[in-house]
C-alpha cells in the first residue's frame, strides 16, 4: 500500500466509524484482551494523558470492555463499540451476543443518569 493509500485510508477511517473528522487528533483502538473492541476519539490535546493511563489499565487486565465504554463516558470522550450483531453473529455465538445487548443496555441506563 502506497502512502496516498495510506492517508486516504486514514481520512476515511473517521467517517466510516461514525466521528467527525473535524479536529480530531488520533483514534485509539481497545481490542486484546476485551469481549468487544472499542474504539475512542481523542479530540483534546489535554486527552493523551487519560488515553496513556487507559491504556496501561486495558493492557493490565484491570478493565473490561463495559468499563472502557463507562470511562469514556465520565472523561465525555466519544467511543464505537465495534461489534456488529447480525443474524450471522447471533447464530454462532448466541450467548456473547445476548451478553452484548445487555451490555449496551445497561451503559444507555449509566449514560441518562
Amino acid at each position: 500500500m502506497s502512502q496516498i493509500q495510506k492517508e486516504e485510508c486514514m481520512q476515511a477511517m473517521p467517517k466510516v466509524l461514525g466521528f467527525d473528522p473535524e479536529g480530531l487528533k488520533s483514534l485509539h483502538f481497545f481490542i486484546n484482551g476485551l469481549d468487544y473492541p472499542v474504539v475512542a476519539a481523542e479530540y483534546a490535546e489535554n486527552d493523551s494523558y487519560a488515553f496513556r493511563c487507559l491504556d496501561a489499565s486495558v493492557k493490565a487486565g484491570v478493565m473490561d470492555s463495559e468499563s472502557v465504554c463507562e470511562w469514556c463516558m465520565n472523561h465525555r470522550i466519544y467511543f464505537r463499540l465495534l461489534y456488529g450483531v447480525r443474524l450471522r453473529t447471533v447464530l454462532r455465538s448466541p450467548r456473547k451476543t445476548w451478553r452484548f445487548l445487555q451490555m449496551r443496555t445497561r451503559l444507555k441506563q449509566y449514560s441518562s443518569r
